[in-house]
């Protein structure tokens, strides 16, 4: 039996290893076995259970971006992070909704599983405002609710203000979810996307199918823009090729944030997005509400965005129409670790403003700890320039001695300090 299980373990590409880790309550645990994974699946819910999306082994993780997760010997998870190498990073276009920091640490106790949050350099940390997430499971090791804490572990609302997810199975295995503000108020999905009490199908392998929005009968009822359903299109091994919308009929229908009908994603074999394109009811192209047809994407060796290119109805280069440029170039420090500009161009990769930012892109200092501490947005001579919005031309940033930012401050390009 013993072979057989250190045959499994090798096959999903995890290693034994003997890594000590801090729970929420600072008390130290031995990693019993280390996984590495690209990627990490889309998801609308906290609900599901972490998993990684294509496999890595150590020597790949060396030199690429990667996520690690850090099981202890009854294979829980003790601990996720972000990082390039053995240096962890903040979470980029890999991560979701529910991964917002370099580092997830997982603590169990009774029925409860916390959750706690941290920076790169080890410090406390929050995500979407709160401290620790308190999960409760039934007998059988289900979810059932997730509540949020502050530092004080006091209940608080997150910056979307729900205070607590609560979650009841039907018989056939779908999960309906309801979210409520701290005084029992129903909340939505999130900012911008008004499903309330929802039905979330999952396939055989886990990944979510369809997620419905429902009242309290289990019927279907449509939102403001006209949607009851949202369908996820996933493969066998999780990797993400768009999304579909339908009404209460069961009807192909535009709408929800993008206003589309479809969104259709090519990924690589990291896992990335590649492409993305829209289609209305009939299949028709479509220009999404935020100003473009689509866009494909590109990447560096590290596995950082190297540059982003908009395309219009043709598929052939077009421009972000709200924003106004078509590519956006991204440079990086030669470990790949501290992106250190950004650089807006037209379809003649000649630099071009922003509609309404007014700036051709920024560019990002580092001190010798890695730490961002100046920010400066540019002209199309590469100069600091103000802000079309807020008047911004630079940021300065401070820290303490624990590497935590502790003030920021704005100036104009002629260095006067701004009010917020």
């Amino acid at each position: 039996m013993q072979i057989l299980l250190l045959y499994f373990f090798l096959c999903l590409n995890i290693s034994p290893g003997n890594i000590s880790n801090l729970d929420s309550s600072d008390s130290e645990l031995e990693a019993a076995l280390i996984a590495y994974y690209s990627s990490i699946p889309l998801r609308e819910s906290p609900y599901p259970r972490w998993r990684g999306l294509v496999r890595m082994n150590a020597k790949q993780a060396q030199n690429r971006n990667h996520y690690r997760f850090f099981y202890d010997d009854q294979f829980r998870l003790i601990r996720i992070t972000f990082q390039l190498g053995e240096t962890l990073k903040e979470p980029n276009h890999t991560a979701n909704y529910f991964f917002t920091t370099p580092e997830i640490r997982f603590a169990y106790q009774d029925n409860l599983e916390i959750r706690t949050f941290y920076d790169r350099f080890g410090n406390p940390s929050t995500q979407r405002g709160a401290y620790r997430e308190v999960y409760m499971m039934d007998e059988m090791g289900k979810y059932q609710s997730l509540h949020f804490e502050n530092e004080k572990f006091e209940k608080i609302e997150t910056t979307w203000g729900i205070a607590k997810y609560q979650w009841d199975l039907e018989p056939n295995g779908a999960v309906i979810e309801r979210r409520f503000k701290l005084n029992g108020e129903p909340q939505a999905l999130r900012p911008s996307f008004e499903f309330y009490t929802i039905r979330l199908n999952y396939e055989e392998n886990g990944f979510l199918a369809l997620m419905q929005n429902i009242n309290e009968q289990g019927q279907l009822i449509e939102n403001n823009s006209g949607v009851a359903q949202d369908k996820l299109h996933f493969d066998q091994d999780g990797l993400w090729y768009g999304w579909t919308v339908l009404d209460a009929q069961n009807q192909i229908k535009r709408g929800n944030g993008p206003n589309v009908a479809r969104g259709i994603n090519v990924p690589n074999k990291w896992g990335y997005e590649t492409s993305i394109r829209y289609e209305g009811e009939k299949g028709e192209t479509v220009k999404n509400t935020y100003g473009f047809w689509g866009s494909l994407r590109f990447y560096d060796a590290f596995g950082n965005y190297d540059f982003t290119q908009f395309i219009g109805k043709d598929g052939q280069p077009g421009i972000h129409e709200k924003a106004g440029y078509s590519i956006a170039q991204y440079l990086w420090s030669a470990d790949g670790l501290r992106r250190e500009q950004v650089r807006l161009l037209d379809k003649n990769k000649q630099p071009v403003l922003h509609k309404s930012r007014g700036y051709a892109g920024f560019k990002i200092e580092y001190d010798k700890h890695g730490r961002r501490i100046k920010t400066t947005y540019l002209n199309l001579e590469g100069k600091a320039e103000n802000r079309l919005d807020n008047g911004v031309a630079y940021i300065e940033y401070e820290y303490d001695a624990n590497n935590r930012l502790i003030d920021s401050k704005d100036f104009d390009r002629d260095g006067k300090l701004l009010k917020r």
